[in-house]
């Protein structure tokens, strides 16, 4: 069991909202709660996003503690919001 305070505030969120049964270990699966959160900055080149934009992957995608996706903000904010990529 993850420890709550430990998380990120939209870790924490979804994690009171869906539930911590099976967190940071299954994601993806029907009715789990999505969110996202800021990338790390790293040195060096940065990836494109394959969405299109030719923009910085910027963002990551979550469900239940999982990291399912990345890309530019607008591609990981329709997949939170309609679960399209």
């Amino acid at each position: 069991m993850t420890n709550l305070n430990d998380l990120s505030p939209a870790a924490r969120s979804a994690a009171m909202r869906g539930g911590v049964a099976g967190w940071g270990q299954v994601g993806g699966q029907p009715g789990q709660i999505r969110y996202m959160e800021l990338r790390k900055e790293r040195s060096g080149r940065q990836p494109k996003c394959a969405y299109g934009c030719e923009t910085n992957k910027t963002h990551l995608g979550f469900a239940n503690g999982v990291c399912l996706i990345s890309g530019c903000e607008m591609r990981i904010r329709r997949w939170v919001k309609a679960g399209q990529a």
